[in-house]
């Protein structure tokens, strides 16, 4: 189960970044395509999850890393 949260944990920011991307496609949105304060505030938290994914997978790796 653990790989399995793992493997899901690092797929997350993937489909997020793709998902930005479709968002603000101003061809397939048109008017409601993202603004700028909301990619803003959903870059940061792609970030914030790439960064959470990344010590997901230590941790995962090397479980006392962090102790």
């Amino acid at each position: 189960m653990l790989a399995s949260q793992t493997l899901n944990g690092v797929l997350l920011p993937v489909i997020l970044i793709v998902m930005l991307k479709l968002i603000n496609d101003k061809s397939i949105m048109g008017k409601f395509a993202n603004g700028r304060i909301m990619n803003i505030l959903s870059w940061v938290t792609v970030v914030v999850l790439i960064g959470l994914t990344i010590i997901l997978v230590l941790t995962s790796v090397f479980p006392g890393l962090f102790h």
